[in-house]
């Protein structure tokens, strides 16, 4: 397995979870709070919604294999709905979590907390989607293990063409600040520094793409979970970022509507004009969204 870079001064702990060493940051007191991050985020990107939760919740947040300082993927990984799920289990269980937790996903995480939910009624306390990711038509799977074959040969060539032109490290803290959104108090220093040495590097991007590439499997998986395992009975709130484009905002939001049916929500909250990383962007309005899931 390919050593994990740059850990001498990482926060949080690690894990072993099955093939993987995860990165976990346990942090706060209170009710447990498991926060999962969205499809190309690393835990630092949750900074500033945590730092607005931890007087009132535990947070628990991992970097899921090929993010932030977890052990890179292999090309034996095969990233599943249910392996993710199990993995969100062990995490808890290597914390000594036992109560019910709050479960909340950003984006394509929505999928893993919803999984989450249904498949372990029992350790579920709430659930909050943050602009999570709906289907409402599946498309055609090409097999999984050759998109993630491809996730693999693409990353594998530019490593190749930028080893060829004297490329020693690929452009990271400016795509990032371009890719996520300021806090209102602007990055913090452990922000930018974790930035600039992780985003967009070749273990994240292909960490991104293979995730990106089980997609189509994983909402499968998701389908079928949800024709044979109920959503708990449980407070259930969809958070939904609204488009300033008019056309865009009145599909969103009424697709948004949507996936808040099939969960069976009992709250949706729309914040106007927001940007999907909203974690980042809207920290205070979503601390207290979750907040009142208490």
């Amino acid at each position: 397995m390919t050593p994990i870079p740059h850990t001498e001064d990482a926060p949080g702990e690690f894990v072993t979870v099955g093939d993987h060493r995860l990165h976990v940051l346990d942090e706060g007191a209170g009710p447990p709070l498991l926060l999962m991050a969205a499809l190309g985020s690393n835990w630092f990107d949750l900074d500033p919604l945590v730092s607005r939760l931890v007087s009132s919740w535990r947070v628990i947040r991992y970097d899921r294999p090929g993010y932030g300082l977890s052990s890179p993927v292999g090309r034996q990984h095969l990233p599943t709905l249910l392996g993710e799920v199990d993995r969100m289990v062990e995490v808890l269980d290597a914390r000594g979590v036992t109560e019910p937790v709050v479960v909340v996903g950003h984006s394509l995480a929505s999928l893993y907390v919803e999984a989450f939910a249904r498949r372990h009624p029992e350790r579920t306390a709430g659930v909050v989607v943050l602009d999570g990711s709906y289907v409402l038509v599946p498309w055609r799977l090409v097999p999984l293990s050759f998109r993630v074959g491809n996730a693999h040969r693409l990353v594998g060539t530019a490593r190749a063409v930028t080893s060829r032109v004297g490329l020693r490290r690929w452009p990271s803290l400016g795509v990032w600040t371009r890719v996520v959104p300021a806090p209102p108090e602007g990055r913090g220093e452990s922000q930018r520094h974790w930035g600039a040495r992780l985003f967009g590097q070749p273990e994240f991007l292909l960490a991104m793409l293979v995730e990106n590439a089980a997609f189509g499997a994983m909402n499968k998986t998701l389908r079928q979970l949800r024709r044979s395992n109920p959503m708990p009975r449980v407070p259930v709130t969809v958070v939904v970022a609204s488009s300033t484009l008019p056309g865009w905002r009145l599909f969103w939001e009424w697709k948004q509507q949507r996936y808040a049916d099939v969960l069976g929500a009992d709250r949706i909250t729309v914040l106007p004009r927001a940007k999907h990383f909203l974690v980042s962007e809207r920290p205070d309005e979503v601390a207290e969204i979750i907040d009142d899931v208490r």
